[in-house]
């Protein structure tokens, strides 16, 4: 953690905090930003909920069988959002894997079977290879501000938090 404002009476922090979030794959996708989406919430040392619309490769099926905080469904995008419809979504986020003419359709198709619920956040852009940029969907942001003073007295207890 690193303070930006530098204040000698407050020490103000930003962490990060995992989140567990969605990964929807959809049959439009491209398996190589499934890959890119999925390091990034490995990374990020969240619990993924993944649906693919088919059989991964082998080897990728098998790592993903491995680790305790990714759950994999294979469903179609009828079965996908059907299920989404009746169920709902069991995370806060949601990350699509689309292709880029029909990003916009499977976001706003995804909505429609949330009901328009603002409870699900819905992350429907591109792709990206910043892994950094990409982390952002499996993080909550939290800003942490502790008073370093007791009655305008410098006090220096908190330096250790730092």
């Amino acid at each position: 953690m690193k303070d930006p404002s530098g204040l000698g009476v407050e020490r103000n922090l930003f962490r990060y905090r995992p989140l567990p979030v969605t990964v929807r794959l959809t049959e439009s996708g491209a398996l190589a930003d499934l890959l890119r989406v999925l390091a990034a919430g490995r990374l990020a040392r969240a619990e993924m909920h993944v649906s693919v619309p088919g059989i991964l490769p082998a080897g990728l099926g098998q790592v993903l069988e491995d680790l305790p905080s990714v759950h994999v469904t294979i469903e179609t995008d009828e079965a996908w959002l059907a299920r989404v419809a009746a169920d709902g979504i069991a995370t806060e986020r949601v990350r699509l894997v689309a292709a880029r003419d029909s990003r916009l359709v499977e976001a706003r198709a995804l909505s429609d079977a949330l009901r328009g619920t603002p409870d699900v956040a819905v992350f429907a852009d591109e792709i990206t290879a910043a892994g950094r940029v990409e982390m952002l969907t499996f993080l909550r942001e939290q800003a942490i501000s502790i008073t370093a003073h007791r009655f305008g007295n410098p006090d220096d207890w908190s330096e250790a938090v730092i």
